[in-house]
Parts: structure tokens; sequence; C-alpha cells
């Protein structure tokens, strides 16, 4: 730090004190705000380490960045011209900025920044200032003046007159109800009180109580009667409760005056709770509404609104029924006139049921009831929560814990039946071995020593083909299979794939034939692939044949400008409903260990991911003993022109 813009902006202090690197490290480590140095383009070129405490940032990062790239995009441009503005100011001069600034987390922070000019001095040669983080004092501001917004505004919709009175005596606030009940108007309540409404017989009591509650500072609950202009009288109940400020002092009080003959004393102490309880509800994520023993709704606040698809207005006063599925509607009756409820009132929760929205669509939730019983009458509040999300998650999670304890099935099959695949020829393999390696024939059986050793080869070529399927779909489901496209030769490609099959056919005695179109296209596909598909395909056909049968493959052009390849057999067939079974990974029709047909169950699925990376779709036509035919269709962009090949 020594001689650096650190160094320039220590204090200059009298003869013989010196600040040390150290302490003023330790000032700046242990300040709640953040020093810095800013050039006269606005770049940070010294930023105080306790950085990282308020912000978040390490100073490494900050120096040589512009103090705009930390501010919000909205306070940038302003900010911009502040740092212009103090730049160009005379030296030493001073000014404070307020702006929102991003922490480490990607949040906003309020900030105050107060910044000395100080370029010009060579001592420092920067514009020196520290940032204060002012996110909680702002924050404090803003929810004050919202709540006075929302004191005033709720004491303008009150019903009854609201007032506040200052600790001197003198009238801060009266509200618009306050006017009407007392007929006097507001600006002549706030310069002389509202003792002037009160009826002469009640006003020497009321001024001595008012007098007293104010000094004593404590609350006042009293009646009094109105005078109106025409003689007449009005019953009024005054309420009061003092107000102290943090420390406890008085501050004065509010209150309230509410007209006895418009309201019942039940209907007061209901709108008192509901005040109370307001906040609450209206926040509530559940729907919540009361109900009396008739069905009729009296409360439905706005998660029940949007719940439901319906306004309070519109069921508020309303029958609960439109709320409850038909079938439901004369149980729900019966259920509140049972006798026991009288002596039991029901509490907690009931379950899930049904309830109907709006619109008429009906959807599951989970209710709970607790009833309450006023002055006879009995009162029931309801909290409905819409449990559609959990069902639907739930049934979900049911169907992947099925999906995944058929795919265990699956699977174990699948390795029952591996086994089997790889311990026959993997025994031919062994026994043979050990036949030619001990000459068990004796040193002349050349040929029986040539005819064990094929049979090893085929075993093994067996084997490399189970494993070259299995590698083949795990790398089709890791999606690291990579297709080699070119231009192929329809003919020359389906010619292959019948010569790798005709020793198969020939053993089984089933007879292939070769269907294609006329000047056929070439194609733009894997070859590789292209022969495994139809390779697959040959060999189950062959392999599902009777003796004697016939096994056809068609090559043509296809509606919409594809291409198809048919391969049709007359064998055993399947089922309908087992041939997305035959699809599956780990699947087969027939998994028994005394299945007539080997195979590892592999082939089909297989070739339908080979066939789904050129963009096609494969298709399996079957029935029980009627044979199988299967289509693989390419799209129109695999087909290739001719002059696509010149060109």
């Amino acid at each position: 730090m020594r001689g650096g813009p650190a160094a320039r902006v220590l204090p200059r202090m009298g003869p013989g004190v010196q600040l040390s690197q150290r302490y003023f490290n330790a000032l700046l480590a242990n300040s709640t705000d953040v020093m810095g140095v800013l050039s006269r383009d606005g770049r940070f070129v010294f930023v105080g380490d306790n950085v990282r405490k308020v912000f978040g940032h390490a100073p490494e990062e900050m120096v040589g960045r512009p103090l705009t790239d930390f501010a919000h995009p909205a306070d940038r441009a302003a900010l911009a011209e502040r740092l212009a503005f103090r730049a160009a100011s005379p030296l030493g001069s001073a000014g404070t900025s307020t702006f929102r600034m991003r922490d480490s987390g990607g949040g906003w922070r309020h900030v105050e920044a107060t910044g000395c000019n100080l370029l010009d001095d060579p001592e420092v040669q920067g514009m020196v200032g520290n940032i204060r983080d002012v996110t909680e004092r702002v924050e404090a501001e803003r929810r004050r003046r919202e709540s006075e917004a929302l004191y005033h505004t709720l004491a303008e919709a009150a019903p009854v007159g609201m007032f506040r009175v200052g600790a001197h005596g003198r009238m801060l606030f009266v509200n618009h109800r306050m006017a009407v009940l007392t007929g006097l108007n507001a600006e002549r309540i706030m310069a002389e009180g509202w003792f002037a409404a009160v009826h002469p017989d009640d006003r020497p009591r009321l001024e001595e109580e008012w007098a007293r509650s104010l000094a004593a500072g404590l609350p006042l609950m009293t009646n009094a009667r109105l005078l109106g202009a025409e003689g007449t009288t009005a019953a009024v109940f005054l309420q009061t409760t003092p107000v102290r400020d943090a420390d406890g002092r008085l501050q004065g009080c509010i209150g309230s005056l509410t007209d006895m003959s418009e309201y019942v004393r039940t209907a007061e102490a209901l709108l008192v709770a509901e005040a109370r309880n307001r906040s609450v509800v209206e926040a509530a994520a559940d729907a919540i509404l009361t109900v009396d023993e008739e069905g009729i709704v009296h409360s439905f606040n706005p998660a029940a609104e949007a719940m439901f698809g319906l306004g309070a207005a519109e069921i508020v006063w309303h029958r609960l029924d439109r709320l409850i599925p038909g079938d439901v509607v004369e149980r729900h009756k019966a259920y509140l006139r049972r006798p026991d409820l009288r002596v039991k009132p029901p509490a907690g929760c009931i379950g899930d049921i049904q309830a109907r929205r709006a619109d008429g669509t009906l959807f599951p939730i989970e209710l709970s009831v607790a009833a309450l019983e006023v002055q006879g009458r009995r009162l029931f509040t309801a909290i409905v929560r819409d449990v559609t999300e959990r069902k639907r998650i739930e049934a979900e999670l049911i169907r992947a814990r099925d999906a995944a304890e058929a795919a265990d099935l699956a699977k174990s099959a699948f390795l029952a039946t591996m086994s089997h695949e790889l311990r026959t020829p993997l025994n031919a393999v062994i026994g043979f071995s050990q036949v030619i390696e001990m000459r068990l024939l004796g040193p002349d059986a050349l040929d029986r020593y040539t005819e064990y050793a094929t049979s090893i080869r085929q075993s093994g070529e067996h084997l490399l083909g189970i494993i070259d399927d299995i590698l083949d779909i795990s790398k089709i489901e890791a999606g690291s299979l990579q297709l080699g496209e070119a231009p192929v030769d329809v003919t020359d490609v389906l010619g292959q794939s019948l010569n790798l099959i005709a020793m198969q056919a020939g053993k089984r005695g089933v007879a292939v034939t070769l269907d294609l179109e006329r000047d056929l296209p070439p194609l733009r596909v894997d070859e590789l692939r292209l022969r495994q598909i139809l390779v697959n395909l040959l060999s189950n056909a062959v392999k599902f044949s009777d003796t004697g049968g016939q096994v056809t493959v068609s090559a043509r052009r296809a509606d919409g400008g594809g291409f198809e390849f048919v391969v049709c057999d007359e064998g055993v067939g399947m089922a309908p409903e087992d041939i997305p079974k035959a699809m599956e990974r780990f699947s087969q029709v027939d998994q028994s260990m005394a299945r007539r047909h080997e195979g590892t169950g592999l082939g089909l699925p297989l070739t339908k991911r080979l066939v789904e990376l050129h963009g096609g779709s494969l298709r399996i036509d079957s029935a029980p003993g009627e044979g199988t035919t299967v289509t693989v269709h390419l799209p129109a962009e695999r087909v290739m022109r001719f002059e696509d090949l010149l060109g």
C-alpha cells in the first residue's frame, strides 16, 4: 500500500503525529462505510477491504472498474452525470448521492455515497468518498410511508368517526365520517374540536372524562348524545386509545365515534373481530369462508375467490350449495342438521372431498372446520386447501414407482435371460477349447478339431453380437451414438442384409423374397446402422417363422416424399397388447426360460431407436398366428435426388 492511493488519502496530522498503515487499515476494515477513491473518469483506483463485509465484493474485482458498473441500470445515467459534475467541481468540493448498488449475491442495496473532489491534490489525485449501506433506513422509511397511507385509507374507509389528538389536546386528524356524525365540517373540528355537537346535558361530563383520560394517558370508553341540527339526538359510543412513542412518552390518542343508532352491539362486535382478523384472513394462501347452520356464506376471503373463480359479492349471503357437487349437497345438509353437532361441534380436518368451481369443474380439496356458537347461533369457519397439485404429484409418484418396479422386474428378467444367452455359447467355447487343448479325440482327429474351432468362432461371434447390441443401446440412451451419414444405395444394402441372414434362413427352411420399386432413389443415412436395422428385422422374421414359411422385404417410396422398408413374415405373430412390451428395453413377450425362440430381447428396442435417430418411425402390425409386418418409415429429408448427387 505504501506510495499508493491508500497512502495518498491518509489524513494530514500535526508534527510528530503520523497514522501507521496498520492503524489506517484497521480503521477501514472495521468501518461500516466503504471507503474508496475514484479516478477522473469514475473508475475505482482504491477500495477499502471492508467492501467484502458490506457488499461481498473483493476489492481487487472492483479496482479499475467504473462505479456505474455496480449501480442499478435505472440509476446509472444520473450517477454518471453526478460523477462528472463532481470531477468538474473545484478542489475540495463535496456532495452526497443516493443510488442502488449491486451486492455479490445479485441483490440491490440502497446506498448513500459522499464524495470529495481531490483530483488536483497531488497527495490524492482522486475523488475520495465513502459509501454507506442505507437499505434498512430506506426500507424503514418506505414502510413508514406505506403504514401512514394505509392508516389514512383505513380511517377514511371506516364506517365510524375516526380522529387523532396530539399531546397538547388539539385535533391532528379527523375522517369524513366524523364530520358526518357531528354535523360539523372537518375544518371546524380541527380548529375547535367536536364538543360543540355534544348534547348540552352530556357535555360537562364528557369534557371532564376527556381531559382526565388525555392527561393520564388512559383509554376512554363512554357514551354520549349528539345534538342534530333539528334538535334530534343520536347516541354515540366514544372510544380512545393513548398513543406513545418508542420511549413510552405520551403522544396523544386516537379514537373512534360510533353511531349506536345504526349498529347493534352484536354487529359492532363482529366488525371489531373482523378488523382484527382481516389481515390474517386476506393474506392466507388457503381459502377461508364462514358458513352458518343453514348453509349461508357469511365471508369469503381473496384466496377463496381465486380458488373457486367466484367473487365474494357473488356468494356472500347465498347458499354454499353452488360450491359443492350435486351428489354431495343433500349429504351436506343432513350433516348440518345432525343433533349431535349441537352437543359436540366439529373441529379439525374432515379429510379429502370434492368441490366445484364457478365454471362447474370439480377439484379435490382438503377441508378443516372449526365451529363456534354465538348467542345460540352456530357458525362454521372452513379452511379449504386445493390439493389438485398434490394429487397430481402423488399420482405421478405412484406411476413413477410402478414404472420403476416394472423396469426392475424387466431388468431382472432380462438378466436371467441374458445369463442363459451368455452361458450357452460360453459353455461351447470352454468345452470345445478343453477338448482341443487336451486332444481328447487323439492327435489324428484334425477334422473334428477344426469343426470344434468353427463352433468356438461362431459362439464368439454370437457373444460379440450380444455385447455390440448392449453397447449400442447404451450409447443411444446416453445420447453418444453418432450417425455417419452418406449417400447409400438401397439395393446394395438390402442385398448385403439378405446375404447376412441367408444361412439362418436356409437352416430354418424359410424363403426370403425381395420386392423393390423401380428406380429407387439413394438415401442419406448411416449405412452400417441401416444394415443393422434391416438385419435385425429380417433375423426376427426368419426366427419366428415356421419351416416352409416365407419372409418378404419391400422397399418403396412413401406418401409425403418419405421412404419405407417393410418386412413381412407368416410366423407366430403376437397379440396387439404385447407389441409395446416388445419395444421396451430388457423386455420380452415370452420371459420364460423354456421359451421356443432364443434371443436377448434387445433387437426390436435397438432397431426402433436406430430408426428414430434417423428421424423416422417404426410400426408393428401383428396378430397371433397371422404373422407380423414391420414398417420402417424414413422422412423425406433422408431421400436424395439424383441432382443432389451430381451437385
